[in-house]
């Protein structure tokens, strides 16, 4: 039996920011020099333009991943069908504006319900089906009984555990082979040719995925 996960939360969280006040003057009234301010984007930039799309795809009996951004000018984007038993956290544009203005929507179907929501970072627990659409920051799932269809662009994290089968899932493209979801920390992108490298492939006892 699979032992059920929790999610541990503070109800209040308290001092995630924090105004740091330094001295106007040094000693004998002798002002201290400010440093240089940082590179800002200018106010009217135009917003990065759309990535490139792609198809993906993950199944596992028991794991979590979590979906990234491949910098602060391509964050995840997309839909996303998201079937499964356990917890999900979208960090939506509300908590960190999109950098292409996209907003997130989601819906829910089935026994989700939303636990929290601290600032646009939004907690669903159950079992059932989490639709996202639209741009986000992040988003993670750990559960069991997971199958995700994706069309857009991100960065997974993959972190597997072995079932009653010694498996511990796939994930795979548009074109259906299948690679090992693995428990090392896989991080297939989408698009697959972002970094221009090529698909992994990984043995678990002495067999590949594909």
């Amino acid at each position: 039996m699979i032992a059920r996960r929790r999610v541990l939360l503070p109800a209040a969280v308290a001092g995630l920011a924090v105004t740091l006040l330094s001295a106007s003057f040094g000693q004998q009234g002798t002002p201290v020099a400010k440093p240089p301010a940082p590179d800002k984007k200018p106010k009217n930039a135009a917003p990065p333009s759309k990535p490139d799309y792609d198809e993906f795809h993950l199944s596992t009996t028991i794991g979590s991943f979590k979906m990234l951004e491949f910098n602060d000018d391509k964050q995840p984007e997309g839909h996303l069908e998201l079937n499964f038993t356990g917890t999900v956290l979208v960090d939506t544009n509300e908590a960190v504006k999109h950098p292409r203005g996209l907003t997130t929507t989601v819906r829910t179907e089935g026994n989700v319900r939303k636990e929290i929501n601290y600032h646009g970072r939004v907690v669903y627990h159950g079992k059932g089906k989490i639709v996202v659409d639209g741009g986000w920051h992040a988003l993670q799932w750990f559960g069991r009984d997971m199958t995700m269809n994706f069309n857009g662009c991100g960065v997974f994290r993959l972190t597997g555990e072995f079932d009653k089968n010694l498996e511990t899932g796939y994930y795979w493209y548009k074109d259906g082979k299948k690679f090992d979801w693995g428990t090392g920390g896989m991080q297939p992108t989408v698009p697959a040719s972002f970094y221009g490298a090529a698909k992994p492939t990984i043995k678990i006892n002495g067999k590949s995925g594909g």
